[in-house]
């Protein structure tokens, strides 16, 4: 059976997938909301950790500053 293969996002790959802005998904990356790795100034994520965020926070309000 073949492993299959985890793929990783950039902050490019994030703006693509969510169905708002620059500002508002760079502010989710900036604080923390967003299960990412920072290094440097980008951030990256795997397609599996950001369905698991949705699904652990389904039915939630998240909020920002």
């Amino acid at each position: 059976m073949e492993k299959e293969k985890t793929k990783i996002l950039s902050a490019k790959d994030m703006l693509e997938i969510f169905p708002f802005g620059k500002t508002k998904l760079f502010k989710l990356l900036q604080t923390g909301i967003l299960p990412t790795v920072k290094i440097g100034n980008d951030y990256i994520t795997s397609e599996l950790a950001i369905e698991k965020w949705i699904d652990d926070n389904i039915g939630k309000e998240l909020k920002y500053q």
